[in-house]
């Protein structure tokens, strides 16, 4: 009987430790837009709490161009498609405050063109809050500023650099811009 009772505990013990439960195993971001769009092939992927809520978002950008959002209930929703073919795109979270980060992707065209979308969450998707393309280039700094270099062309010299920049304005949830740019 003791023998019996010690295979037994074994064999239970064996069978706790080696069993995933189904409770503690947390599905990741990924997964969970594979299982919607499974033709899809995630390119980038970037993740954070992007609203202060202490829950992670994710924001994957796939080889189609499909901009998804996994938000923090895990509903996928496709955002936008951004056309990038070969070119190399990025996606930056950008802190605006201690609260909030806004994503940004980076699309960078031959021979030195960039375009640039920005997004804010909003009730659980991603709004785009800024669009513009820079003909020389873009960046964002560490105070969340982004910065529009694009070619003025003249009759002179052919073209002078121009710099714009584009700020958040909490009091009216939107990107201004200010010096010489062009928004979109």
């Amino acid at each position: 009987m003791y023998k019996k009772f010690s295979v037994l505990l074994v064999f239970s013990l064996i069978f706790f430790l080696t069993n995933k439960s189904t409770y503690a195993a947390t599905i990741d971001a990924k997964t969970i837009l594979l299982k919607n769009y499974p033709n899809e092939v995630i390119r980038l992927s970037k993740t954070a709490d992007l609203n202060g809520d202490k829950k992670n978002e994710s924001i994957m950008l796939t080889e189609s161009g499909n901009l998804f959002l996994v938000n923090s209930k895990n509903v996928v929703v496709l955002i936008a498609n951004v056309a990038y073919e070969e070119d190399d795109p990025t996606i930056q979270l950008i802190s605006i405050s201690s609260k909030e980060k806004h994503a940004a992707v980076f699309v960078d065209y031959l021979p030195s063109n960039t375009q640039v979308y920005v997004y804010r969450l909003e009730q659980g998707t991603l709004v785009n809050k800024l669009k513009f393309m820079a003909d020389y280039s873009a960046e964002v700094d560490k105070n969340g500023q982004f910065h529009q270099h694009w070619k003025k062309y003249n009759a002179d010299s052919g073209f002078d650099l121009a710099h714009g920049i584009f700020i958040w304005d909490t009091k009216t949830n939107k990107y201004k811009g200010s010096g010489q740019f062009v928004s979109q």
